[in-house]
């Protein structure tokens, strides 16, 4: 059984190979295409010579701070998610060999939230208000709220034996932070409740230079991590008693993911907002058109379609007619029918 298994997965694999590097580079061309024009689009369109005059340093410094202090750390935002985000729910799903798995199912993005609630809520009742317009606090708040959830969740890996039991735990922490938000937003005020939901819509604007700087250490931090995994996760494809075979270690493969992931969501979290869709269905559309086992294939497919899908979005945020759209609304209308799509018409995913 597992023989016709491996001999079907590398079958598949040769043959995905042989056509996907030329669709690959196709993907990779219209990435940086969608990077430039996103640099193009907005308020103010901004021609790719003008683009072209501000990287050379030719234009006027009106134009020179537009590019440069909005747009392109605007672009760079929505690349570091597009990286983070589907690395999160590619690990996930093949750790918990379930597609409808995503970086929130371990609590990750629920205590996020709830760290950025206590300082939203709680700040306004103690008198701290004035701290509310620092950009750190928030960035801060959400990033240690998903480490207590990634330091919760790890110190109970070890202690279960099962990755189905992760999942409850996970849930169990997503209810209880929802709980605490819920019980904190009943008592509050108005203005602050709608700060808090503004927060939750996701934004890929208003990181400074260094924000950046830390969030993309954070993501690299995540990548690195995640490639250890590739053979880990390959082997498991064919099932655990074969991969323990092979010398993998399970516990040590899921401890492993879970620290990548808890890296690239928690810092996608703190400096984006919970951002929906992206980290379930970029793998799943990866894994249902390639067809592949082939783990390598699927890793680098869903690193820059995450990126082109994030810069699409980011786009068309800013083309909506009637003002700029929050992020979550966008990725929530187009993502929800292409999941729906593809799981109504591919019944027989290769995993």
């Amino acid at each position: 059984m597992i023989n016709n298994n491996s001999d079907e997965i590398i079958r598949i694999s040769i043959f995905v190979l042989m056509k996907e590097k030329p669709l690959f580079f196709v993907l990779i061309i219209l990435t940086l295409l969608l990077f430039v024009l996103s640099l193009s689009v907005g308020k103010v369109s901004i021609s790719f010579t003008e683009i072209f005059n501000v990287f050379s340093g030719l234009s006027d410094e009106m134009l020179h701070n537009l590019v440069l202090n909005f747009r392109l750390p605007k672009s760079l935002t929505a690349l570091l998610v597009g990286i983070s985000l589907p690395i999160s729910g590619f690990l996930m799903q093949e750790l918990f060999k379930n597609p409808l798995a995503e970086p929130s199912v371990l609590g990750i993005t629920s205590m996020a939230s709830l760290g950025v609630a206590i300082v939203i809520f709680l700040f306004s009742m103690i008198g701290l208000e004035e701290f509310l317009n620092n950009p750190w606090i928030t960035i801060i708040a959400s990033f240690l709220g998903a480490i207590v959830a990634l330091s919760l969740v790890i110190s109970l890996s070890f202690r279960v034996k099962s990755s189905a039991s992760l999942v409850i735990i996970g849930f169990m922490i997503a209810g209880l932070a929802g709980a605490l938000i819920g019980m904190m937003q009943y008592f509050a005020p108005s203005d602050k409740i709608k700060a808090y939901l503004v927060w939750g819509f996701g934004s890929l604007s208003g990181l400074s230079w260094e924000q950046l700087g830390i969030f993309g250490l954070f993501v690299l931090s995540g990548i690195i991590v995640s490639l250890f995994t590739l053979r880990g996760i390959t082997a498991l494809l064919l099932g655990e008693k074969y991969a323990q075979s092979l010398g993998i270690n399970i516990k040590k493969i899921r401890f492993t993911i879970l620290v990548s992931t808890a890296l690239l969501t928690a810092s996608a979290t703190a400096f984006a907002g919970p951002i929906s869709f992206i980290g379930l269905a970029v793998p799943h559309i990866c894994r249902t058109l390639l067809r592949t086992g082939d783990m390598k294939v699927l890793y680098r497919w869903i690193f820059v379609s995450g990126i082109f899908f994030m810069l699409l979005f980011s786009i068309l945020t800013e083309v909506f007619p009637f003002g700029t759209l929050p992020i979550n609304i966008i990725t929530a209308l187009f993502g929800a029918p292409i999941v729906i799509s593809i799981l109504l018409n591919n019944k027989n995913e290769v995993r």
